[in-house]
């Protein structure tokens, strides 16, 4: 009798931790994006339609504003997984992938072209135009570090218009540290900047908008692609344009490079080093300290710089796109704060 009373409790208790653990447990963090239209004016005066990410607050709600880029995404710490459900309200077929984030179900979707041979159109499952139903892409135990998520769906053409944005995870305190975040083992900062490069043709925009873009077309591919706008973080520089907050003398300030562009971009932070201490979220053996970086398409790059002193200091392409459609001062230039 004692033995089935002690069996009995044994079971009670297991059932119990069991519980417990699933109410601590979380399937991941989940967000609802939405694939949508925008527009963008440039300093010049010129409209440039584009596609972009909105974060919507669930599927069908439209509640969220469409931004190039998207929405950035946080995975928390003590999170392993990410969810995302795609809601398409463009007229063509689109997806999600994460370049570096390899734990998910790719599954590439393939079409017949006018020479019968078999060609690769995305790299994952898609979400086809007016989807009545969330469509989810899910990854599992998500590694700390710097992503840029995109359109796996033609690529070339989806991601210069506007389908992409950055996604970030730090690594989970265990111990009370005195810092904002540790970005990677023993890489802690007290604020962090993200700088998304990204570039823009406006007649592949245009060919794109009305229908002029595809084979017998007016714009067959990218070959010829001639960016004439050059942005971070979305936008090109105009006289006016704000710093971007960059703590105070003597802290750790974490910069998140990503390249969203087609073409390859140098960062210069002018006035110091930074130690260069990750890449596609792939922390290096050592630091490199360096003035400058070489930030080739769909990268990422991560480094620590402590500015000793207040000012505003200019971060820029060493490539020199500085001009808005030929026009000077422009392009990919931006300033970061280090405030008192």
């Amino acid at each position: 009798m004692s033995q089935i009373v002690t069996n009995r409790a044994t079971q009670i208790l297991l059932a119990v931790v069991t519980l417990l653990a699933m109410a601590g447990a979380s399937p991941g963090a989940e967000y609802y994006l939405r694939a949508d239209t925008t527009t963008k004016i440039m300093p010049d005066g010129q409209t440039v339609v584009m596609w972009g990410f909105a974060l919507d607050s669930a599927f069908g709600a439209e509640d969220g504003q469409v931004t190039v880029p998207g929405p950035l995404l946080t995975v928390p710490p003590n999170q392993k997984n990410l969810i995302i459900n795609l809601d398409n309200n463009l007229g063509v077929p689109v997806s999600i992938v994460i370049p570096s984030q390899i734990n998910t179900a790719m599954v590439p979707v393939k079409f017949i072209d006018d020479k019968g041979r078999q060609r690769i159109r995305s790299f994952t499952h898609e979400t086809e135009p007016n989807n009545t139903e969330p469509v989810v892409y899910k990854w599992k135990n998500i590694r700390e570090g710097t992503y840029l998520y995109h359109s796996g769906s033609h690529p070339a053409v989806q991601v210069q218009m506007g389908l992409y944005g950055c996604l970030k995870k730090d690594v989970e305190k265990l111990k009370k540290i005195d810092a904002l975040g540790i970005a990677y083992a023993d890489v802690l900062y007290d604020t962090e900047v993200v700088l998304c490069f990204s570039e823009i043709d406006p007649a592949l925009h245009n060919a794109v908008t009305t229908g002029n873009y595809g084979p017998g077309k007016a714009m067959t591919s990218t070959i010829d692609y001639k960016p004439k706008y050059f942005l971070i973080n979305g936008q090109p520089y105009s006289s006016g344009l704000p710093p971007l907050p960059a703590g105070s003398p003597n802290q750790q300030v974490l910069i998140r490079f990503v390249n969203a562009g087609l073409e390859t971009h140098v960062p210069v932070l002018q006035g110091f080093h930074m130690n260069v201490v990750a890449e596609d979220g792939y922390k290096y053996r050592y630091g490199r300290e360096q003035y400058s970086l070489i930030l080739p398409a769909h990268k990422t790059k991560d480094a620590i710089i402590i500015p000793t002193a207040a000012g505003t200091y200019p971060v820029y392409d060493r490539r020199l796109r500085l001009t808005n459609a030929g026009a000077s001062p422009g392009g990919m230039l931006t300033h970061l704060n280090v405030a008192n």
